[in-house]
């Protein structure tokens, strides 16, 4: 049997934080030529789940999900044990090709619809787009009133005729791995779920300032298909998720925002820390409050 198969919740938990693991990056660990455990505070079950549904309805000769193999949670950390790709790097050089290969991934993935906004196995949206709301959604008009709720700038949007698809919406270069057969596989899918397509190109305008200039390529053949209404609302929804990281909006019923102590951040980080954690939160001065 494969060695994620024999250990232990606990074992394999010692075996991610071994000062010798082999890690792929600062929350991934290498365990066999089989498998990896993702793991952290910050994972959740809907990213498993997402992994679980995107490779259930995905054709994987157009794009390969990785196998969850296992999950487990172990003192107030969550573990996704799942598929080892063996990739092959990509070059910068290469960035142009690859672009054309995942728009085209990014088509099959958009034919693909659902009922209800977020997580692909409903609930909750999560992923760094969502960090400072964590919102439930339960029918496209709260989408549209949370993202209108967060527009100044920009015109209001109206996703009355838009199709609810899947999306993933992180593609960047370091969540796609090459195969050796030469296909296309997508990593971490926290952020996936059914939203209008403009999310996808959103998201794009959210990271391609922070990366390289792949997403820059990608955006311009995704958004090749858009007409100026939906290329404007992918603008609208990108300023809603900008100031939705830069403004303190009231909680309504939607939200799900998880209370954030400095205190319990501080020593999990090893910091030094002394005293008692206070009894009560700090409540922000009313100027910086956007109803």
């Amino acid at each position: 049997m494969a060695l994620h198969e024999t250990l232990s919740d606990s074992e394999l938990a010692q075996l991610c934080s071994r000062p010798d693991r082999n890690k792929i990056c600062f929350n991934v660990v290498k365990i066999s030529d089989q498998a990896v455990v993702k793991f952290g505070t910050h994972i959740r079950r809907e990213e498993a789940e997402n992994l679980r549904l995107a490779r259930a309805v995905l054709d994987p000769k157009i794009v390969y999900v990785p196998q969850v193999y296992r999950t487990f949670k172990y003192e107030r950390k969550y573990y996704i044990v799942m598929e080892y790709i063996d990739a092959i790097p990509i070059l910068d050089s290469e960035y142009d090709d690859l672009a054309e290969r995942v728009a085209d991934v990014l088509k099959h993935l958009h034919s693909i619809s659902g009922k209800i906004p977020g997580s692909l196995g409903g609930g909750i949206s999560r992923g760094f787009l969502w960090e400072s709301d964590f919102p439930n959604f339960r029918t496209i008009d709260q989408l549209e009133i949370w993202v209108n709720r967060r527009v100044k700038t920009h015109p209001k949007v109206s996703f009355k005729d838009r199709d609810l698809v899947l999306c993933h919406p992180d593609v960047v270069p370091r969540n796609i791995l090459r195969k050796s057969d030469g296909s296309i596989c997508l990593v971490d899918w926290e952020s996936a779920g059914y939203y209008p397509r403009c999310f996808e190109a959103a998201a794009m305008r959210l990271v391609n300032t922070a990366t390289t200039r792949f997403e820059n390529l990608l955006l311009e053949r995704v958004q090749s298909g858009f007409g100026a209404e939906e290329v404007q609302m992918a603008k609208s929804v990108f300023e809603a998720w900008c100031r939705s990281d830069f403004i303190l909006f009231k909680p309504n019923e939607l939200s799900n925002r998880e209370s954030f102590s400095l205190f319990e951040y501080a020593k999990l980080l090893g910091l030094p820390v002394t005293g008692v954690p206070p009894k009560s939160p700090v409540i922000p001065p009313a100027s910086s409050i956007n109803t």
